[in-house]
Protein backbone atom coordinates (compact mmCIF):
# COMPACT_ATOMS: atom_id res chain seq x y z
CA UNK A 1 0.00 0.00 0.00
CA UNK A 2 1.18 3.20 -1.36
CA UNK A 3 0.27 6.87 0.45
CA UNK A 4 0.88 9.66 -0.88
CA UNK A 5 -0.44 13.17 0.45
CA UNK A 6 -0.48 16.05 -1.54
CA UNK A 7 -1.33 18.25 1.24
CA UNK A 8 2.94 17.95 1.76
CA UNK A 9 2.81 19.84 -1.23
CA UNK A 10 3.64 17.26 -3.69
CA UNK A 11 2.54 17.38 -7.18
CA UNK A 12 0.18 14.71 -9.18
CA UNK A 13 2.82 14.22 -11.21
CA UNK A 14 5.43 13.13 -8.55
CA UNK A 15 6.45 9.08 -8.42
CA UNK A 16 6.48 7.11 -5.58
CA UNK A 17 10.13 6.22 -4.82
CA UNK A 18 9.64 2.20 -4.58
CA UNK A 19 11.72 0.29 -7.01
CA UNK A 20 10.56 -2.62 -9.07
CA UNK A 21 11.30 -6.02 -7.71
CA UNK A 22 9.11 -8.17 -10.72
CA UNK A 23 9.19 -8.59 -13.73
CA UNK A 24 5.94 -9.07 -14.39
CA UNK A 25 4.42 -5.67 -15.31
CA UNK A 26 0.69 -5.54 -13.15
CA UNK A 27 -1.35 -1.75 -13.71
CA UNK A 28 -1.67 0.75 -10.40
CA UNK A 29 -4.68 0.41 -8.58
CA UNK A 30 -6.29 3.43 -6.70
CA UNK A 31 -7.91 2.66 -3.51
CA UNK A 32 -8.75 6.45 -2.26
CA UNK A 33 -8.98 9.71 -2.64
CA UNK A 34 -10.04 12.28 -0.62
CA UNK A 35 -10.68 16.03 -1.14
CA UNK A 36 -10.20 18.33 2.01
CA UNK A 37 -12.07 20.29 3.74
CA UNK A 38 -14.86 18.71 3.85
CA UNK A 39 -16.82 21.17 4.09
CA UNK A 40 -15.25 23.66 1.89
CA UNK A 41 -17.45 27.07 0.73
CA UNK A 42 -15.94 29.90 -1.89
CA UNK A 43 -13.04 30.88 0.38
CA UNK A 44 -11.34 27.34 0.94
CA UNK A 45 -8.64 26.07 -1.00
CA UNK A 46 -8.96 22.35 -1.48
CA UNK A 47 -6.21 19.81 -1.66
CA UNK A 48 -6.14 16.34 -2.50
CA UNK A 49 -5.05 13.06 -0.34
CA UNK A 50 -4.50 9.78 -2.68
CA UNK A 51 -3.72 6.47 -1.48
CA UNK A 52 -3.01 3.76 -4.39
CA UNK A 53 -1.29 0.39 -4.57
CA UNK A 54 1.72 -1.31 -7.01
CA UNK A 55 1.54 -5.09 -6.53
CA UNK A 56 5.30 -4.92 -8.40
CA UNK A 57 6.12 -1.86 -5.74
CA UNK A 58 7.31 0.10 -8.93
CA UNK A 59 7.27 4.21 -8.88
CA UNK A 60 3.45 5.36 -9.58
CA UNK A 61 3.00 8.50 -11.34
CA UNK A 62 -0.23 10.29 -10.83
CA UNK A 63 -2.22 12.09 -13.48
CA UNK A 64 -4.49 14.66 -12.15
CA UNK A 65 -7.78 16.52 -13.76
CA UNK A 66 -10.15 18.71 -11.45
CA UNK A 67 -13.68 18.44 -12.20
CA UNK A 68 -16.70 21.03 -11.44
CA UNK A 69 -20.49 20.21 -12.16
CA UNK A 70 -18.54 16.99 -14.09
CA UNK A 71 -16.92 19.36 -16.32
CA UNK A 72 -12.89 19.50 -16.41
CA UNK A 73 -11.54 22.71 -14.82
CA UNK A 74 -9.31 23.89 -17.42
CA UNK A 75 -5.59 24.02 -16.51
CA UNK A 76 -6.07 22.57 -13.06
CA UNK A 77 -4.07 19.60 -12.72
CA UNK A 78 -2.47 19.77 -9.46
CA UNK A 79 -2.77 18.59 -6.64
CA UNK A 80 -4.43 22.00 -4.79
CA UNK A 81 -7.28 23.84 -6.77
CA UNK A 82 -7.75 27.20 -5.26
CA UNK A 83 -10.41 29.72 -4.14
CA UNK A 84 -12.00 31.36 -7.03
CA UNK A 85 -12.52 28.36 -8.93
CA UNK A 86 -15.53 27.52 -8.11
CA UNK A 87 -18.71 29.06 -6.05
CA UNK A 88 -21.65 27.92 -3.72
CA UNK A 89 -23.20 25.12 -4.88
CA UNK A 90 -20.70 23.83 -7.08
CA UNK A 91 -19.86 20.23 -6.72
CA UNK A 92 -16.09 18.96 -6.96
CA UNK A 93 -14.54 15.67 -7.73
CA UNK A 94 -10.79 14.96 -8.75
CA UNK A 95 -10.09 12.19 -11.35
CA UNK A 96 -6.81 10.37 -11.25
CA UNK A 97 -5.39 7.81 -13.53
CA UNK A 98 -2.23 6.15 -11.88
CA UNK A 99 0.75 4.83 -13.64
CA UNK A 100 3.96 2.99 -13.49
CA UNK A 101 5.16 4.15 -16.47
CA UNK A 102 4.39 0.93 -18.96
CA UNK A 103 0.73 1.17 -18.47
CA UNK A 104 -1.79 3.23 -17.29
CA UNK A 105 -4.11 1.99 -14.02
CA UNK A 106 -7.63 2.82 -14.09
CA UNK A 107 -8.87 5.98 -13.50
CA UNK A 108 -10.49 7.23 -10.05
CA UNK A 109 -12.91 9.26 -9.54
CA UNK A 110 -13.29 10.83 -6.39
CA UNK A 111 -16.49 11.54 -4.05
CA UNK A 112 -17.82 15.19 -4.99
CA UNK A 113 -17.73 17.53 -2.17
CA UNK A 114 -20.02 20.55 -2.19
CA UNK A 115 -18.75 24.08 -2.12
CA UNK A 116 -21.04 25.74 1.01
CA UNK A 117 -23.15 28.61 1.76
CA UNK A 118 -20.14 31.07 3.52
CA UNK A 119 -22.28 33.27 6.34
CA UNK A 120 -22.56 36.82 5.70
CA UNK A 121 -19.92 39.52 7.87
CA UNK A 122 -20.95 42.76 9.51
CA UNK A 123 -18.09 44.73 8.73
CA UNK A 124 -19.90 47.98 10.83
CA UNK A 125 -22.43 49.25 12.53
CA UNK A 126 -23.15 52.91 13.71
CA UNK A 127 -26.08 54.29 15.72
CA UNK A 128 -26.99 57.72 14.14
CA UNK A 129 -27.36 60.85 15.06
CA UNK A 130 -23.59 60.08 17.22
CA UNK A 131 -24.81 62.95 19.31
CA UNK A 132 -28.43 62.08 20.32
CA UNK A 133 -31.07 63.87 22.27
CA UNK A 134 -34.17 62.53 24.11
CA UNK A 135 -36.62 63.72 20.64
CA UNK A 136 -34.61 61.99 17.93
CA UNK A 137 -35.19 58.21 16.80
CA UNK A 138 -32.27 56.26 16.56
CA UNK A 139 -31.30 54.69 13.34
CA UNK A 140 -28.71 52.38 11.75
CA UNK A 141 -26.08 52.73 9.52
CA UNK A 142 -24.90 49.19 8.51
CA UNK A 143 -22.25 47.47 6.41
CA UNK A 144 -21.72 44.03 5.31
CA UNK A 145 -20.96 41.93 3.05
CA UNK A 146 -21.25 38.27 1.72
CA UNK A 147 -19.06 36.57 -0.24
CA UNK A 148 -21.75 34.94 -2.47
CA UNK A 149 -23.47 37.37 -3.43
CA UNK A 150 -26.54 36.52 -1.34
CA UNK A 151 -29.37 38.58 -0.06
CA UNK A 152 -28.45 39.55 3.49
CA UNK A 153 -31.39 40.04 6.51
CA UNK A 154 -30.50 41.34 10.16
CA UNK A 155 -31.66 40.95 13.21
CA UNK A 156 -31.09 43.64 15.71
CA UNK A 157 -30.91 43.40 19.71
CA UNK A 158 -30.89 47.32 21.19
CA UNK A 159 -29.30 47.74 24.99
CA UNK A 160 -30.45 50.90 27.49
CA UNK A 161 -27.49 51.07 30.03
CA UNK A 162 -26.70 47.50 29.26
CA UNK A 163 -30.17 46.13 29.78
CA UNK A 164 -31.38 44.49 26.62
CA UNK A 165 -35.13 46.25 25.43
CA UNK A 166 -36.44 42.84 24.50
CA UNK A 167 -39.68 44.29 22.76
CA UNK A 168 -37.65 46.35 20.60
CA UNK A 169 -36.33 44.35 17.32
CA UNK A 170 -36.79 47.32 14.62
CA UNK A 171 -33.91 48.91 13.02
CA UNK A 172 -35.17 52.20 15.15
CA UNK A 173 -35.28 53.09 18.16
CA UNK A 174 -37.94 55.12 18.60
CA UNK A 175 -37.81 58.39 20.43
CA UNK A 176 -39.59 57.82 24.23
CA UNK A 177 -37.91 54.80 24.77
CA UNK A 178 -34.85 56.88 26.23
CA UNK A 179 -33.80 59.76 28.34
CA UNK A 180 -30.76 62.13 29.19
CA UNK A 181 -28.23 60.19 30.26
CA UNK A 182 -28.65 56.59 28.93
CA UNK A 183 -26.30 54.69 27.12
CA UNK A 184 -27.77 53.11 24.38
CA UNK A 185 -25.97 50.13 22.31
CA UNK A 186 -27.08 47.47 19.57
CA UNK A 187 -26.20 44.49 18.17
CA UNK A 188 -26.55 42.81 14.37
CA UNK A 189 -26.86 39.42 13.43
CA UNK A 190 -26.81 39.16 9.67
CA UNK A 191 -28.59 35.93 8.12
CA UNK A 192 -28.34 35.01 4.54
CA UNK A 193 -31.33 32.92 5.00
CA UNK A 194 -28.93 29.75 5.08
CA UNK A 195 -26.93 30.17 7.79
CA UNK A 196 -26.29 33.31 10.33
CA UNK A 197 -22.88 35.35 10.41
CA UNK A 198 -21.41 36.60 13.71
CA UNK A 199 -23.30 39.59 15.33
CA UNK A 200 -21.32 42.69 15.94
CA UNK A 201 -22.27 45.37 18.56
CA UNK A 202 -21.97 48.79 18.26
CA UNK A 203 -19.92 51.70 20.10
CA UNK A 204 -22.28 53.10 22.93
CA UNK A 205 -24.61 56.12 22.15
CA UNK A 206 -25.01 58.70 25.24
CA UNK A 207 -28.44 60.66 25.60
CA UNK A 208 -27.00 64.35 25.55
CA UNK A 209 -29.10 67.15 27.23
CA UNK A 210 -31.71 68.76 24.88
CA UNK A 211 -31.65 72.30 24.94
CA UNK A 212 -35.33 74.11 25.62
CA UNK A 213 -37.39 75.07 22.37
CA UNK A 214 -39.34 78.07 22.17
CA UNK A 215 -42.37 77.34 21.02
CA UNK A 216 -44.22 80.45 21.17
CA UNK A 217 -44.99 83.56 18.63
CA UNK A 218 -44.18 87.27 19.27
CA UNK A 219 -46.31 90.18 18.53
CA UNK A 220 -44.40 92.24 15.81
CA UNK A 221 -46.38 95.13 16.45
CA UNK A 222 -47.40 97.80 19.13
CA UNK A 223 -50.61 99.05 19.74
CA UNK A 224 -50.88 101.44 22.56
CA UNK A 225 -48.36 102.42 24.97
CA UNK A 226 -47.43 99.16 26.62
CA UNK A 227 -45.78 95.86 24.77
CA UNK A 228 -46.88 92.38 26.25
CA UNK A 229 -45.14 89.41 25.49
CA UNK A 230 -45.53 85.84 27.11
CA UNK A 231 -42.70 83.57 25.95
CA UNK A 232 -43.24 80.16 26.24
CA UNK A 233 -40.62 77.37 25.94
CA UNK A 234 -41.15 73.31 26.25
CA UNK A 235 -38.09 71.30 27.29
CA UNK A 236 -37.54 67.49 26.29
CA UNK A 237 -36.23 66.81 29.59
CA UNK A 238 -38.47 68.53 31.50
CA UNK A 239 -35.48 70.49 32.72
CA UNK A 240 -35.92 74.05 34.52
CA UNK A 241 -35.98 76.66 32.00
CA UNK A 242 -34.72 80.51 32.62
CA UNK A 243 -35.35 83.11 29.98
CA UNK A 244 -32.40 86.08 29.30
CA UNK A 245 -33.51 89.38 27.24
CA UNK A 246 -29.76 89.28 24.88
CA UNK A 247 -31.33 92.22 23.47
CA UNK A 248 -33.79 94.80 23.38
CA UNK A 249 -35.11 98.51 23.50
CA UNK A 250 -34.31 100.28 26.67
CA UNK A 251 -36.62 99.91 29.44
CA UNK A 252 -37.50 96.31 27.57
CA UNK A 253 -37.69 92.97 30.70
CA UNK A 254 -37.94 89.67 30.80
CA UNK A 255 -39.11 87.52 34.29
CA UNK A 256 -35.99 85.11 34.28
CA UNK A 257 -38.39 82.41 35.28
CA UNK A 258 -42.00 82.96 33.75
CA UNK A 259 -40.43 84.25 30.55
CA UNK A 260 -43.09 87.05 30.85
CA UNK A 261 -41.85 90.39 28.49
CA UNK A 262 -43.23 93.97 29.36
CA UNK A 263 -42.56 97.15 28.06
CA UNK A 264 -44.09 101.04 28.48
CA UNK A 265 -42.90 102.65 25.32
CA UNK A 266 -42.50 105.93 25.03
CA UNK A 267 -42.30 108.10 22.10
CA UNK A 268 -39.03 108.71 21.68
CA UNK A 269 -39.32 104.79 20.76
CA UNK A 270 -40.90 105.02 17.49
CA UNK A 271 -39.20 102.68 14.86
CA UNK A 272 -37.72 99.17 14.93
CA UNK A 273 -36.08 97.56 17.49
CA UNK A 274 -34.10 94.17 17.34
CA UNK A 275 -35.72 91.36 19.95
CA UNK A 276 -33.99 88.20 20.79
CA UNK A 277 -34.73 85.60 23.88
CA UNK A 278 -32.64 83.33 25.12
CA UNK A 279 -34.36 79.95 27.14
CA UNK A 280 -31.51 77.55 29.08
CA UNK A 281 -31.85 74.84 31.07
CA UNK A 282 -29.20 73.96 34.16
CA UNK A 283 -27.20 72.12 31.61
CA UNK A 284 -26.01 74.70 29.42
CA UNK A 285 -28.29 73.74 27.01
CA UNK A 286 -29.56 76.73 25.23
CA UNK A 287 -31.86 78.29 22.44
CA UNK A 288 -32.72 81.67 20.96
CA UNK A 289 -35.73 83.71 19.15
CA UNK A 290 -35.09 86.88 17.46
CA UNK A 291 -37.49 89.26 15.98
CA UNK A 292 -37.93 92.68 14.60
CA UNK A 293 -40.89 95.13 16.86
CA UNK A 294 -41.88 97.79 14.94
CA UNK A 295 -43.36 100.64 17.20
CA UNK A 296 -45.14 103.38 14.94
CA UNK A 297 -47.30 105.45 17.42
Amino acid sequence: MVLLSFGLNLSCDNQEANKSTSKTNSPSIMTSIRILPEEPNIGSDLTVFVQSHNSNGESVTYHCQWMKNDEEVIGEDKNTLRSGNFKKGDLIRMRVTPSDGKVDGAPYLSDPVKILNSPPVIQEVRIEPSVAYTNDNLTLSVKSYDVDGDFVNYTYQWEKNRVILSEEKKEILEKGRFKKGDFITVTITPDDGESMGMPKKSEPVSISNSPPIIVSSPPTSVEGTTYVYQVKANDPDDDSTFFTLKSGPKGMEIDKNTGLIRWEIRKENKGSHLVEIEASDNEEGRSFQRFTLAVTN
